[in-house]
């Protein structure tokens, strides 16, 4: 084999590398779970080795669960435009990451967290309509339990697991 042909090799395989290398970078830094392309996306899917004592009640909900992975718009509220929205988080995550998102009905992110104990998301609703809060995780488990308040009446819809 000539300096030539070992050459183009070592230089593929460094290219090879390099493309490798980015993917990697980009999947794990830009496509992760808190990128927007994510978290908009209308698609739903989630995982969990665990969820129980879930309870809905007329402003919030609450449940234990372990192993969570996706995203689920489990709250739906309809709200007038201007409308401050306090969404009251007293969840609490032992393990992996865990973001609480607010989307209007053209799945455009209005407000984001990542949920960390004592912490509120606080947003006012851009235009009149629907609006979803969605969790998002990766690997996370703890407990969720969050409350809704707002200046003016809101109707509030919950979204079972199975939907």
């Amino acid at each position: 084999m000539n300096n030539k042909n070992k050459a183009l090799i070592s230089w593929s395989i460094v290219l090879l590398i390099i493309i490798v290398g980015g993917i990697f970078v980009y999947n794990n830094n830009f496509a992760g779970i808190t990128s927007n392309s994510y978290l908009t996306s209308k698609e739903e899917n989630r995982t969990f080795l665990e969820h129980v004592n879930q309870q809905y009640t007329e402003n919030g909900a609450s449940f234990d669960f372990s192993g969570f992975t996706g995203k689920w718009s489990l709250i739906e509220f309809e709200s007038s435009k201007d409308n401050k929205i306090v969404l009251e988080d007293n969840t609490k995550i032992e393990k992996g990451q865990f973001y609480i998102v607010v989307l209007d009905s053209d799945y455009k992110n209005i407000a984001m967290h990542e949920s960390k104990e004592g912490e509120n998301l606080e947003f006012t609703t851009p235009k009149d309509g629907k609006y979803l809060v969605r969790i998002v995780g990766k690997n996370a488990s703890g407990k969720f339990d969050i409350k809704i308040s707002s200046e003016n009446d809101i109707s509030i819809t919950h979204k079972d697991f199975w939907e």
